[in-house]
């Protein structure tokens, strides 16, 4: 069929971008994928220390400050963990579904990468309630989740755009008050 045949032309620098990505390991995609967790977390704690009620913290405000925002701090690790595993498992059983068994690790990678812009910008939907932000995230989640299992997974395009749509539409399902709530003033 000529829907069935592998997708060759993606385009070029997505291609180029994703084909980089599939060299490198999986533990070194969860290593950067982690630094990207930490360092926003770490600014978004740091951010709330500094301009939060009381901005001249001294003594044991200091002390009490700094215990929070580390537990804040492994808290975003261990929600991070979460939602990138659940999220690699709803995409790996759409794969299984259009018959594209490349393994979980190129799922998780696939994933990685789509989760990547949500990471560094999650602060615009849930705390500063832009009203755009959640769909454009989402929309960039889709097409990125598109990209990577075309490349990882090596399937055809309408196959990568049936799990990618299908993937999205779970996502959405599961954090809809955060994506289109801000959207739409729920």
């Amino acid at each position: 069929m000529p829907g069935d045949t592998p997708a060759k032309n993606t385009p070029v620098v997505s291609r180029r971008l994703f084909n980089h990505l599939q060299i490198s390991s999986l533990q070194e995609d969860l290593l950067f994928f982690f630094a990207a967790v930490l360092a926003v977390s770490v600014l978004f704690h740091l951010g709330i220390f500094v301009t939060g009620p009381g901005h001249d913290p001294v003594g044991s405000h200091l002390l009490l400050g700094m215990v929070f925002g580390a537990f804040g701090i492994v808290q975003s690790l261990v929600t991070w963990t979460v939602i990138l595993l659940g999220v690699s498992l709803i995409e790996h059983f759409f794969l299984l579904f259009v018959d594209a068994h490349q393994g979980f690790e190129r799922t998780m990678k696939s994933v990685i990468y789509a989760l990547l812009p949500i990471v560094l910008f999650w602060w615009a939907v849930a705390v500063m309630k832009v009203p755009a932000a959640g769909p454009l995230l989402l929309l960039c989640f889709a097409l990125i989740t598109y990209f990577g299992i075309c490349v990882f997974h090596d399937i055809s395009k309408d196959r990568a755009a049936f799990a990618s749509l299908a993937t999205s539409a779970a996502v959405l399902v599961l954090f809809s008050r955060w994506i289109v709530g801000p959207a739409f003033g729920l």
